[in-house]
C-alpha cells in the first residue's frame, strides 16, 4: 500500500469513528461495555450524563460501584448466563441517590476476550409517569365508586360496559355487577321509545354536542322513574365514533317531576273538583282553537249549571253540597275523552270544550251528561242527595267563531235551559 493509499484508509477510518462516536453521543440510553471483572472499558455520554461521573472517571469504576447492593445478584445472574432479554434494576449516581433503569446486555468478544456490552435506560420520568397515572387512576376509581349521582359508560353499542353503585341503586338493581353487558332496551319503557332515543339523541352526541334532558327509564321491577341525563361522546373527533364509548351521568329526579305535577296540578285545577281553573281552561282553548283555525276542525262548547244547588246548600249543608260537586266532576271525567276540557268556570257552573266535534255529537254528550247524573244520587252523612243538571251547547259553524262568542252563546243556551224548567239540554236559539 503506497502512502497516498494509507492517507485514504486513514481518512476513511476516521470518518468512520466520528460517526460511531456521534451516535454513542446521541444515543439515549447509556452503553457500557465491561470486561469479565465487571470492569468499565468504555462508556458513551449518556452514560456520563445520568450517573454524573466524567468519561475517565467511568472507565476506573466497576459495574458494582454504580448498581444499589439489592441488584448486584440479577445482574451477575444476566451476565453468567448471557441473557439478553431486557430487565429492571436500581442504579446510583455518583451522589448516591438511587434511579430505575432498564438493562438489555449481551456478550460479545473482542479482540479475543470476552466483553459484556450494556444498555441502561434511565426510568425516573416513565415511573413517575406511572405513577401519576396510577394515582389518577385511583382517583377517578374512588370518584366513579362513590358518586352520588349514576355513572353508565356504553360501549361497542348501547350496551352498558361498566356502572357505579349510584345507577345500579337508582335502577333498582343490587350491585352494578348485575347490569354489566345488559343492552338499554331493557332500561327503556318501550321498544318505540328505545328506537326513538337512538334516532333523536345519538345522532347530537356523534357532533360532539354535550346533551342533557329529561327522560324516564325503566327499574328492574318494572315501574317507571324519571332521569336526568347528561352524556357526551368519549370519541372527540366529528363525527364522533360512539362504539368508542359514551359517559351519561344519571339522577334520579322521580320525586322532583311528583313535585313539579302536584305544583302544576294546584296552579291549574280546582281543588275540589280536580276541574281546570278559568284560567288554564282558556290557556289550554287556544291552542285547540289555533289548530282548528289551521287544520279546519270543528269543535263545540258545553256550559253546564247544577239545578237548585243553593237550596242544596240550605238543607245539607256545605259539606254536602261539596260532596255534589265532587261527584259531578267524577262522573264527567269518566263519560268524556282524554283530548276534552272540562274547567269549573264559578261555583256551581261547568265549562267542557270538546274539540273535533260538532253541535250535533256534542248534543249527543251533553244528553249523556245529564241523564248519568241525573240517575245518580250523592250520599253525604247519611242523606240521599239527587241533583240534576242544565246544558247549553254551541258549536262552531264553518266560518271561524271565536272562543268568547262561542262561550257567550252557550251560556244564552243554557240560561234558556233552566228558565225551561232544569234538568235539560238546549242547543238552539229561539
Amino acid at each position: 500500500m503506497d502512502l497516498t493509499e494509507a492517507k485514504k484508509e486513514i481518512a476513511k477510518l476516521k470518518e468512520q469513528l466520528e460517526i460511531e462516536q456521534t451516535l454513542n453521543d446521541v444515543a439515549f440510553e447509556a452503553i457500557g461495555i465491561f470486561d469479565e471483572n465487571f470492569k468499565c472499558v468504555a462508556a458513551n455520554a449518556e452514560a456520563e450524563n445520568i450517573f454524573g461521573y466524567s468519561t475517565r472517571e467511568l472507565l476506573g469504576l466497576y459495574a458494582f460501584d454504580f448498581l444499589a447492593k439489592d441488584s448486584h445478584s440479577i445482574v451477575k445472574d444476566h451476565v453468567a448466563n448471557g441473557i439478553t432479554e431486557p430487565y429492571f434494576a436500581t442504579c446510583k449516581r455518583r451522589d448516591g441517590t438511587t434511579f430505575p433503569v432498564e438493562i438489555r446486555g449481551s456478550n460479545v468478544i473482542l479482540r479475543g476476550q470476552r466483553y459484556r456490552a450494556t444498555a441502561m435506560r434511565d426510568l425516573t420520568f416513565t415511573r413517575a409517569t406511572e405513577m401519576d397515572l396510577a394515582d389518577a387512576l385511583y382517583e377517578l376509581e374512588l370518584i366513579f365508586s362513590n358518586c352520588k349521582v349514576g355513572l353508565m359508560l356504553l360501549k361497542g353499542g348501547r350496551y352498558l360496559r361498566r356502572a357505579n353503585q349510584a345507577l345500579a341503586d337508582i335502577l333498582g338493581y343490587e350491585s352494578p355487577d348485575e347490569i354489566k353487558g345488559i343492552s338499554m332496551r331493557q332500561l327503556h319503557i318501550s321498544l318505540e321509545k328505545y328506537d326513538e332515543f337512538g334516532a333523536t339523541i345519538y345522532p347530537e352526541l356523534a357532533h360532539g354536542k354535550p346533551l342533557k334532558f329529561e327522560y324516564q327509564m325503566r327499574r328492574k321491577d318494572g315501574n317507571t322513574i324519571w332521569c336526568s341525563f347528561t352524556g357526551q361522546a368519549i370519541d372527540r373527533n366529528i363525527p364522533a365514533n360512539l362504539y368508542k364509548g359514551i359517559l351519561w351521568v344519571v339522577d334520579d329526579i322521580t320525586k322532583r317531576k311528583a313535585k313539579e305535577d302536584h305544583l302544576m296540578q294546584m296552579a291549574t285545577t280546582d281543588d275540589l273538583t280536580g276541574a281546570l281553573h278559568r284560567k288554564e281552561f282558556f290557556r289550554r282553548m287556544k291552542f285547540f282553537t289555533d289548530d282548528v283555525r289551521h287544520e279546519g276542525f270543528r269543535y263545540s262548547m258545553l256550559m253546564i249549571d247544577l239545578d237548585s244547588f243553593k237550596s242544596i246548600n240550605d238543607t245539607y249543608g256545605h259539606e254536602a253540597g261539596d260532596a255534589v260537586l265532587r261527584d259531578f266532576a267524577a262522573m264527567c271525567k269518566e263519560q268524556l275523552r282524554d283530548n276534552d276540557l272540562f274547567a269549573r268556570i264559578g261555583g256551581e257552573e261547568f265549562a267542557v270544550f270538546l274539540p273535533q266535534t260538532t253541535r250535533y255529537k256534542a248534543v249527543q254528550v251533553a244528553e249523556r251528561l245529564r241523564k248519568a247524573f241525573a240517575e245518580k244520587d250523592t250520599i253525604c252523612c247519611g242523606n240521599v242527595i239527587p241533583c240534576t243538571i242544565s246544558v247549553g251547547v254551541a258549536g262552531a259553524t264553518s266560518e271561524y267563531i271565536e272562543i268568547e262568542e262561542l262561550l257567550r252563546s252557550a251560556d244564552q243556551r243554557l240560561y234558556r235551559a233552566k228558565t225551561n224548567g232544569r234538568n235539560s239540554v238546549v242547543f238552539f236559539d229561539d
